[in-house]
Protein backbone atom coordinates (compact mmCIF):
# COMPACT_ATOMS: atom_id res chain seq x y z
CA UNK A 1 0.00 0.00 0.00
CA UNK A 2 0.85 3.51 -0.78
CA UNK A 3 2.58 5.49 2.06
CA UNK A 4 0.66 8.73 1.36
CA UNK A 5 -2.83 6.98 0.72
CA UNK A 6 -4.53 7.91 3.96
CA UNK A 7 -2.80 11.55 3.78
CA UNK A 8 -4.41 11.75 -0.07
CA UNK A 9 -7.02 10.67 1.80
CA UNK A 10 -8.18 12.75 4.50
CA UNK A 11 -6.95 15.42 2.13
CA UNK A 12 -9.83 14.55 -0.05
CA UNK A 13 -12.50 14.31 2.72
CA UNK A 14 -11.32 18.45 3.37
CA UNK A 15 -11.86 19.22 0.51
CA UNK A 16 -15.10 17.96 0.40
CA UNK A 17 -15.65 19.25 3.83
CA UNK A 18 -13.94 21.34 5.40
CA UNK A 19 -14.49 21.29 8.74
CA UNK A 20 -11.98 20.77 11.78
CA UNK A 21 -12.99 17.46 12.45
CA UNK A 22 -11.09 16.22 8.62
CA UNK A 23 -7.96 18.77 9.17
CA UNK A 24 -7.50 17.32 12.51
CA UNK A 25 -7.72 13.79 10.45
CA UNK A 26 -4.93 15.68 7.77
CA UNK A 27 -2.75 16.99 10.27
CA UNK A 28 -2.99 13.17 12.19
CA UNK A 29 -1.39 11.95 8.73
CA UNK A 30 0.80 14.61 8.33
CA UNK A 31 2.28 13.53 11.90
CA UNK A 32 3.01 9.74 10.79
CA UNK A 33 5.39 11.03 7.85
CA UNK A 34 7.56 13.25 9.80
CA UNK A 35 10.98 11.87 9.94
CA UNK A 36 12.09 10.40 13.74
CA UNK A 37 13.31 13.31 14.94
CA UNK A 38 12.85 16.05 18.17
CA UNK A 39 14.12 18.72 15.34
CA UNK A 40 11.58 18.87 12.93
CA UNK A 41 7.95 20.95 13.37
CA UNK A 42 5.48 22.17 11.07
CA UNK A 43 4.13 25.39 11.64
CA UNK A 44 0.25 25.56 11.61
CA UNK A 45 -0.56 28.74 11.92
CA UNK A 46 0.50 31.99 14.99
CA UNK A 47 -1.86 33.57 17.00
CA UNK A 48 -0.25 36.17 19.03
CA UNK A 49 2.54 35.22 20.81
CA UNK A 50 1.42 31.72 20.49
CA UNK A 51 2.74 29.48 17.71
CA UNK A 52 0.93 26.27 16.80
CA UNK A 53 3.58 23.38 15.13
CA UNK A 54 2.87 19.51 14.96
CA UNK A 55 6.10 17.15 15.25
CA UNK A 56 6.24 13.46 16.08
CA UNK A 57 3.77 13.88 18.68
CA UNK A 58 1.27 16.05 18.22
CA UNK A 59 0.24 19.83 18.30
CA UNK A 60 2.25 21.80 20.26
CA UNK A 61 1.63 25.51 21.35
CA UNK A 62 4.45 27.76 21.44
CA UNK A 63 4.56 31.22 23.58
CA UNK A 64 7.51 33.39 23.13
CA UNK A 65 7.98 36.33 25.04
CA UNK A 66 10.57 39.04 25.66
CA UNK A 67 11.78 39.68 28.66
CA UNK A 68 10.96 42.59 30.48
CA UNK A 69 14.73 43.75 31.51
CA UNK A 70 16.41 42.21 29.01
CA UNK A 71 17.14 41.83 25.63
CA UNK A 72 16.41 38.31 25.37
CA UNK A 73 13.55 36.07 24.20
CA UNK A 74 12.34 33.17 26.13
CA UNK A 75 9.71 30.16 24.96
CA UNK A 76 7.90 28.26 26.36
CA UNK A 77 5.98 24.96 25.10
CA UNK A 78 2.87 23.28 26.10
CA UNK A 79 1.32 20.30 24.40
CA UNK A 80 -1.80 20.10 23.49
CA UNK A 81 -4.78 17.76 22.01
CA UNK A 82 -5.40 18.04 18.15
CA UNK A 83 -8.79 19.49 19.55
CA UNK A 84 -7.56 21.92 21.14
CA UNK A 85 -6.68 23.77 17.81
CA UNK A 86 -8.39 27.45 17.82
CA UNK A 87 -10.94 27.51 15.24
CA UNK A 88 -9.83 30.78 13.78
CA UNK A 89 -6.21 29.27 12.72
CA UNK A 90 -8.02 25.89 11.97
CA UNK A 91 -9.83 28.00 9.62
CA UNK A 92 -6.49 29.66 8.14
CA UNK A 93 -5.16 26.33 7.75
CA UNK A 94 -7.85 24.84 5.83
CA UNK A 95 -7.96 27.57 3.53
CA UNK A 96 -3.88 27.19 2.97
CA UNK A 97 -3.50 23.46 3.31
CA UNK A 98 -0.96 23.38 0.72
CA UNK A 99 1.59 25.90 2.93
CA UNK A 100 1.78 22.93 5.30
CA UNK A 101 2.24 20.13 2.56
CA UNK A 102 5.49 22.52 1.05
CA UNK A 103 6.78 22.41 4.71
CA UNK A 104 6.47 18.65 4.99
CA UNK A 105 7.98 18.17 1.39
CA UNK A 106 11.10 20.89 2.33
CA UNK A 107 11.39 18.35 5.79
CA UNK A 108 11.57 15.27 3.76
CA UNK A 109 13.80 17.09 0.88
CA UNK A 110 16.35 17.24 3.86
CA UNK A 111 15.93 14.37 5.78
CA UNK A 112 16.44 12.80 2.26
CA UNK A 113 20.63 13.49 2.70
CA UNK A 114 20.46 11.18 5.50
CA UNK A 115 18.04 8.78 4.11
CA UNK A 116 17.84 8.77 0.50
CA UNK A 117 14.31 6.70 0.81
CA UNK A 118 12.70 10.43 1.85
CA UNK A 119 13.36 11.54 -1.43
CA UNK A 120 10.62 9.58 -3.24
CA UNK A 121 8.36 10.50 -0.58
CA UNK A 122 9.20 14.38 -0.96
CA UNK A 123 8.72 14.18 -4.46
CA UNK A 124 5.14 13.00 -4.01
CA UNK A 125 4.43 14.76 -1.35
CA UNK A 126 5.25 17.75 -3.95
CA UNK A 127 2.85 16.36 -6.08
CA UNK A 128 -0.09 16.31 -3.74
CA UNK A 129 0.55 19.53 -2.26
CA UNK A 130 0.39 20.92 -6.14
CA UNK A 131 -3.14 19.38 -7.24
Amino acid sequence: MDKLEPLKSSLNTLRLSETKENLIKVLIEITKLLPPSDDVAITVGKKGTHEYVIDRKGLAIITTSQDEYLPFLSSSEKRISMEQLPDDVAKKVISDISSLLVQLRDILKAQARRNPSYGLLASEVDLIAKS
